[in-house]
C-alpha cells in the first residue's frame, strides 16, 4: 500500500508521518477481508482564522479496488485530528465489510414478528 502525507500551511514532522501511517497501516490490516486497499493520501492542512478551536484539518482518503472512502475530521492537535479521522474510517470500512459478508455468506437479516 502506497501512503502519502502532504499538508498545506503547517508542517508535518517526522512523528506526525510516523504516526499517520501507523494509524492506516492498522486501519488496512483490518479491513484485508474487504478488498485489498492500495493507496491511501493524507492531507493536513491548518484554518487560518483564530476563532476555531479545532484548527488542525486531516483529510484521508483511502482507494482500493472498486471501493474509495473519504472523511475528514478536525482537532486541536494534528495527531488528534488524525485519531479522529481514522475512527470515522474505521467505522466506514466495518460497515462496507458488513456489507460484503452478508452478502457473501448468504446471511438473511431476520425480521421480527413474522412466522
Amino acid at each position: 500500500m502506497k501512503i502519502t502525507v502532504s499538508a498545506r500551511h503547517t508542517d508535518v514532522s517526522p512523528a506526525l508521518r510516523a504516526a499517520a501511517e501507523a494509524k492506516l497501516e492498522r486501519l488496512v490490516r483490518r479491513s484485508s477481508r474487504l478488498s485489498r486497499i492500495d493507496r491511501a493520501d493524507v492531507h493536513f492542512t491548518e484554518e487560518r482564522n483564530p476563532r476555531i478551536a479545532d484548527r488542525e484539518v486531516c483529510d484521508i482518503s483511502l482507494q482500493g479496488r472498486g471501493q474509495k472512502f473519504w472523511c475528514k475530521a478536525s482537532g486541536p492537535d494534528p495527531f488528534v485530528a488524525v485519531d479522529r479521522a481514522t475512527a470515522k474510517l474505521d467505522r466506514q470500512v466495518s460497515r462496507a465489510k458488513t456489507k460484503v459478508l452478508r452478502r457473501d455468506t448468504g446471511m438473511v437479516a431476520v425480521v421480527r414478528g413474522a412466522s
